[in-house]
C-alpha cells in the first residue's frame, strides 16, 4: 500500500509540474537576508535554457536592494515559488550591465523545479 501511495504522489507531482511549466507560471518571490523584497513575474523564454522575468518591487524601500546589480551578480538572492513554498536551489541571473534598472527585467537560468 505504501508503494502505491508513493507512486500516486509522484504521478500527481509530475502532472502539477507540467501544468505549471515546472513552477514558472506561478511566479517567484525574491528573498534577501530572509525577507521578501520583490517578485519575478511575466516570464518568457528568451534563449536556450534562459527565461526573462519582470522584476517587481514589493515596496519602494527595497528597490535599492532589488536593483543592485552586484547583489544579482554575486547570487545574493533566493527564489521561492509563490505556490509551492519551495526554493529553486540552483537558479542564477544574467543581464547586460546597466540594463537591470533600465528594463526592470532579468534573465534567469535554472529557475524551475524538476520535482516537488
Amino acid at each position: 500500500m505504501r508503494f502505491l501511495s508513493k507512486y500516486l504522489k509522484k504521478f500527481k507531482d509530475k502532472k502539477e509540474l507540467k501544468k505549471s511549466n515546472f513552477g514558472r507560471d506561478y511566479g517567484w518571490y525574491i528573498e534577501y537576508e530572509g525577507k521578501i523584497v520583490g517578485e519575478l513575474v511575466d516570464w518568457k523564454f528568451t534563449d536556450m535554457f534562459w527565461c526573462s522575468y519582470k522584476v517587481v518591487s514589493i515596496c519602494n524601500e527595497w528597490e535599492h536592494i532589488l536593483f543592485d546589480e552586484k547583489l544579482w551578480q554575486n547570487c545574493e538572492f533566493k527564489f521561492k515559488n509563490k505556490k509551492h513554498d519551495k526554493y529553486a536551489e540552483n537558479a542564477f541571473s544574467g543581464f547586460t550591465s546597466g540594463s537591470l534598472i533600465e528594463t526592470k527585467t532579468v534573465g534567469m537560468r535554472m529557475l524551475y523545479f524538476t520535482e516537488l
